[in-house]
This record gives structure tokens, C-alpha cells and sequence, in this order.
């Protein structure tokens, strides 16, 4: 079983005082916006302890019976792995035997709700907070699932419930300004914010509040209003050492945001602040090496994404080069299984692509010379033959990515009505192209419905 105390460095006589002070302290070590599954850790642990039953609950689970404890935890486990209908089952026949057991039911419920079941979870969430009124956790809870099954103002009012009862959990702030932003309310979203912060006292979490502000300006489209709490964060930084890397770097991440939007000037502003912060910082340096090479290429970049007589797959390959890695994406394994792809397509079908080679050296010449080693080559029919027996010796690990990522490729698996592989089309030199309407979103980015939440954890779960 999970070590509550050990989480948050605390011995088992600790004050309520001491374990709130052991909470802020672990989320200075463990920020909210860089540490995700650590800081769920120590707030999991802080929400047991800070509360006198559910805190002696623990003590007494602990020195119970191995099964219970090895049980419980082998059901978190489960959970965290995605195992939900096992960590349900477990749950249940643990509380078979031990039916009041707070911290299981809690458990249960969460097992519930990420099992798409939320009204089960409701109603045991429900039970909880009724029974525990003075429990700001369960309310918290309760809200949450009130708010992944799309009750806004339900959720309002249970996070306002929590809040009356632990001001100091930033999460049931952060829930309250997400559960706004959902209903579209954001002069609500916006005084949410701004009175956590006033009431804050805790360093960390006052950083992580003016992230979210600049998230909720950006999701409503108030873009020219990020200057002030960008500005806040600077300050924090350059007083406070040991969150100055945190905020630099989630600068650097919602800057590389931007980048993915198009927002070129906002981007620069925000890494322009994380320069402010650690002007040395290899991270913050190599962002502003992508929003240049972002500014640089963008504009003609867009021409030729635009021009019909430049094929896709050369568009492809010139984006491979151009665009930042934020833009694209992809790993090195998914950046070298779309340019073997493009450029099998290429060499297969030369003669389809050289109007369009010869257009892309005359009209665009920079990006010319970019894949010009490719295209020289491509370009002799020896060393295109050669090519050609090399991409096809190895294109079985190539199509193992491709097919680890299908939505790189529109269409690959509707390629033929007798359920050809891609494979197999590509042997028959059938032409298949990239295709990718607007930015792919990566797992961690802030989620573009605006909520807040990362993207994983929001429309991308």
C-alpha cells in the first residue's frame, strides 16, 4: 500500500499543520504543470491525511490483513494502467467483506468513472460526500465527476463546496476555472483564477494559476491579454530560484503552442520570457531556434502548401525540414518512416514527379536545396534503382511505424476492397499521400477545447 506519510516526508505523529505544510512543500518539488503523476501522488496522500477520518482509516488499513492492503493497491495499480474492469472487480470484493472502508469506495468510484460509468461513480461519490460532510476530497471528487459527465453547474457548486472546506487544494481551484471555461463563462473562469491567486500563499501554486490564466485567455481568443500574467511569472521567477527552471520551461511549452497555431508573436513573446529567466538554458535556447525557423520558412512555406503544381509528397519532405518538431510532432522513428514513405513514392513514380521537381527548383529554391541529395539522386536512374532495392529491403520496420501511427496517413487501411496492406499497394506503386487538415495536437499540449487540461487527459483520453 502506497505510503502516504513517506509520500509527503512526514513521520506518523505529524501535525494537521505540519502535513499542510509537507503538502506545499512537495508541490515546490513537484509542480503541478511539469510533474503530473508525482504531484497526483502527493495530493492524493495530503487529501488522506489532512482529513481525521479518513486519515485514521489509513492508519487502520495499514496493520490490517495483507490481503486487504495487497488488494487495494493492486487495484490503483489497475487503474493506473488502464486495467479498469479488473480494478472494479477487485475493489468490489474487498468491500464485499469491508463495505464502509472510505478510501476503497473512493477508489471504487474513481474505477467507475474512468470506466466510462459515471453515474455509478455519482452515486457513490454522492454517498461519500453525505456521509462525509466535513471531507473537502470526496466533495472535490464528486465534483470532478459532475464534470466529466457535463453537469457545469453541478460541478460549480461541488467545487465551491470543496473550496469552503480546503482553499489550499489547488486542484479544486483549478476545477472550479475548467468547469467555467466548459459552460463558456469565462468572466466566472477569469475570477476563479484571480481569486486563487489573492488567496494563495504558496509560491508554486500561484505559478501554476497564472499558466492557467494564460491558457483561458488564449482559448478565448484574448491573446492580447497575456502580457500581464507572463509578466507575473517573470517576477516569480527571477525571486523565487527554486521554481525559476519550472516556469522557463512551461514557458518554452506553451510557447511551442503557439507555434502549432500559427501565433508566431505570441510564441516569441513567451520565449522571449523564459530567456529573461535562464538566458543559458539549452531548452529555452532551442526553442527559440524553432519560432526563428517557424518565422524564417512560414510564409513561403504556406505558398507552397498551396501551390498545385507542387506534389504532396515533396511538400512532405520539404516540411520534414522546415517545420518545428513542435509543429510536426513526430519522433525521429516518425519523422524517418514519413520521409521513407514520401520518398518511396517518389522514386516509384519518377517520372509523375519531376514537372513538380523542376517547379519547386525554379519557384522555390531554398527549399530546393533542402532535399537536393534526395532529388540529384532520384534523378539518375542507377542510383535510383539502387534506392529503390534498398527502401525494400527495409521497408518492413518502416511499415511497422506507419501502421503505429495510422493517423499520419489518410486512408492507408481503406487502400483497396480486398484489404490490401499498405504494404502490398506500395509494391504496386500505388500512390498514397499524406494528408492532415490542420495541426496534429500532441499528447501533452493543452487540450484545444479549452479546458485547460492537457490534451491526453481531456478530448485526447
Amino acid at each position: 500500500m502506497k505510503d502516504f506519510y513517506g509520500i509527503l516526508g512526514l513521520e506518523k505523529q505529524a501535525t494537521k499543520e505540519e502535513v499542510k505544510g509537507a503538502y506545499f512543500a512537495a508541490a515546490r518539488k513537484f509542480p503541478f504543470d511539469r510533474y503530473e503523476w508525482e504531484f497526483i501522488d502527493v495530493r492524493g496522500a495530503y487529501e488522506v491525511l489532512s482529513n481525521s477520518k479518513t486519515r485514521q482509516e489509513y492508519d487502520e488499513v495499514i496493520v490490517m490483513s495483507n490481503d486487504i492492503k495487497e488488494n487495494y493497491e493492486k487495484a490503483r495499480e489497475l487503474i493506473k494502467e488502464g486495467e479498469l474492469s479488473s480494478a472494479v472487480k477487485t475493489l468490489e470484493e474487498i468491500l464485499k467483506d469491508n463495505p464502509m472502508l472510505l478510501s476503497v469506495r473512493a477508489l471504487l468510484a474513481e474505477g467507475y468513472l474512468k470506466n466510462n460509468n459515471s453515474g455509478k461513480a455519482i452515486k457513490l461519490y454522492e454517498e461519500l460526500e453525505k456521509e462525509e460532510s466535513e471531507n473537502a476530497a470526496f466533495s472535490g471528487y464528486l465534483a470532478n465527476s459532475y464534470y466529466i459527465r457535463g453537469w457545469q453547474k453541478k460541478a460549480v457548486k461541488a467545487y465551491e463546496r470543496a473550496l469552503e472546506l480546503d482553499a489550499d487544494n489547488i486542484s479544486f481551484w483549478i476545477g472550479l476555472c475548467d468547469a467555467h471555461t466548459k459552460d463558456e463563462n469565462y468572466d466566472e473562469a477569469k475570477k476563479t483564477i484571480e481569486k486563487a491567486i489573492e488567496c494563495q500563499k504558496e509560491i508554486s501554486f500561484i505559478a501554476t494559476l497564472y499558466f492557467r490564466l494564460i491558457m483561458l485567455e488564449i482559448s478565448f481568443g484574448m491573446n492580447s491579454l497575456i502580457n500581464e500574467p507572463i509578466d507575473k511569472l517573470v517576477a516569480l521567477a527571477k525571486n523565487n530560484s527554486e521554481i525559476k527552471e519550472d516556469i522557463a520551461w512551461i514557458l518554452c511549452d506553451i510557447a511551442r503552442y503557439f507555434i502549432q497555431l500559427g501565433g508566431a508573436e505570441e510564441a516569441e513573446r513567451l520565449n522571449d520570457a523564459a530567456i529573461e529567466i535562464l538566458p543559458q538554458d539549452e531548452n529555452v535556447l532551442d526553442t527559440k531556434k524553432e519560432i526563428e525557423n517557424f518565422n524564417k520558412y512560414a510564409d513561403l512555406f504556406g505558398k507552397l502548401s498551396d501551390d498545385e503544381e507542387i506534389k504532396q509528397e515533396i511538400g512532405v519532405l520539404v516540411g520534414l525540414e522546415v517545420l518545428p518538431d513542435s509543429v510536426l510532432d513526430l519522433d525521429e522513428d516518425g519523422k524517418d518512416a514519413m520521409a521513407y514513405y514520401n520518398e518511396y513514392q517518389i522514386l516509384s513514380q519518377y517520372d509523375d514527379f519531376k514537372a513538380s521537381i523542376q517547379k519547386l527548383k525554379k519557384s522555390y529554391r531554398e527549399f530546393y536545396e533542402l532535399i537536393r541529395d534526395f532529388l540529384d539522386k532520384a534523378a539518375n536512374d542507377g542510383e535510383r534503382r539502387k534506392m529503390l532495392k534498398g527502401y525494400e529491403k527495409h521497408s518492413d520496420r518502416f511499415f511497422e511505424l506507419i501502421n503505429e501511427s495510422p493517423d499520419l496517413f489518410e486512408g492507408e487501411e481503406d487502400n483497396s476492397a480486398d484489404g490490401q496492406s499498405a504494404a502490398d499497394s506500395l509494391n504496386e506503386n500505388e500512390v498514397v499521400t499524406f494528408v492532415r487538415e490542420e495541426p496534429k495536437i500532441g499528447r501533452n499540449d493543452p487540450c484545444t477545447c479549452g479546458s485547460g487540461k492537457k490534451y491526453k487527459k481531456c478530448c485526447g483520453k
